[in-house]
């Protein structure tokens, strides 16, 4: 049975989402702000999927995890201060949109609810105070987004990497995770 931990107990937490269709592969920087957002300031990108190398992969979730940012440590645990949860709310939305706006033209997605729906979606965090074990943990297309899978659904579906291991072999197990998420193709 595994205990859940409140925020912060155990550091800095960073996290990033991976997320595949049949057009693309994108690695998001979430920041976290008492619930993982779209990220102000970290990493974010897309390829074309027949162009994801685990190489790629790797090279880019380091990097959106790297920018991540742990707003709740930094702001010093609850309550979150409201007018400062705010003003992120303010600039994370419009680059949350502005993103999925160039990917939904890119790839000819009618709206850009449309680019982020059809998709595999792996969840990923680190304790990058605590430990150098990445976790990927894959998830459950639920119609137009994801959740993860219960805790008696989750043989198979969480994975580990160092962040210390080579882009390779980083991507190698991103893609383990991908491959056991129960996407929301349409």
């Amino acid at each position: 049975m595994m205990s859940m931990i409140a925020p912060g107990a155990n550091g800095i937490t960073r996290y990033a989402h991976l997320i595949r269709t049949r057009k693309y592969v994108a690695v998001i920087s979430m920041d976290n702000r008492g619930g993982s957002f779209f990220s102000v300031t970290g990493w974010s990108t897309f390829i074309d999927r027949k162009n994801a190398t685990p190489e790629w992969i790797g090279e880019n979730l380091r990097r959106a995890l790297e920018t991540s940012r742990d707003l709740f440590m930094e702001w010093g645990g609850y309550p979150l201060p409201q007018d400062k949860i705010d003003a992120e709310k303010k600039k994370s939305g419009p680059l949350f949109h502005e993103f999925w706006e160039k990917v939904r033209e890119k790839y000819g997605f009618k709206e850009a609810r449309d680019a982020r729906c059809k998709s595999a979606l792996v969840f990923i965090n680190w304790e990058c105070e605590q430990t150098d074990q990445v976790r990927f943990a894959a998830s459950k297309g639920r119609g137009t987004s994801h959740s993860a899978w219960y805790t008696n659904e989750n043989e198979g579906k969480v994975f580990h990497a160092s962040f210390n291991a080579s882009n390779e072999e980083f991507g190698e197990v991103a893609l383990q995770a991908l491959d056991v998420c129960r996407p929301n193709y349409l």
